[in-house]
């Protein structure tokens, strides 16, 4: 009775190198990366992809629709409602940033200037007074 180790190495991973006493041309013919040979094989690859894709995109629509099964029509409610809410909340804050912008006044900005180049200047002070050994 053969080994778990022995039975799983006795299985051929997909891509196996040729070994020493295997011709390169077999071991590219049985690989199943290598391109189609005729029209007829083409197609076929050409079939295989797009039902890969239909099952993918089937299997995501089966997961959605589970998911608002189980959730139910209170929540799923509730979702739209968080998801509107986040979206007049962010348009919200990008109009009022503009509207601040645009009422502010000449004078405003120098202030709002001056303030900031102030914090800046004490800000560096701070920093050059705690590493200056001059002082």
């Amino acid at each position: 009775m053969l080994s778990a180790a022995a039975s799983y190495n006795a299985v051929p991973p997909v891509y196996a190198p040729p070994q020493a006493g295997e011709p390169a041309a077999a071991s590219a013919a049985s690989s199943s990366s290598s391109a189609p040979q005729s029209a007829a094989q083409a197609k076929l690859e050409a079939l295989k992809a797009r039902l890969s894709a239909a099952r993918q995109s089937n299997h995501k629509e089966a997961v959605e629709e589970d998911r608002r099964n189980k959730l139910g029509p209170e929540a799923l409610k509730r979702e739209r409602a968080e998801k509107a809410w986040e979206k007049k909340k962010g348009e919200a804050a990008a109009e009022t940033e503009t509207d601040k912008l645009l009422g502010m006044t000449a004078a405003d900005a120098a202030a709002s200037h001056d303030k900031r180049d102030k914090k800046q200047r004490r800000g560096k002070e701070v920093w050059d007074d705690v590493y200056n050994n001059e002082a």
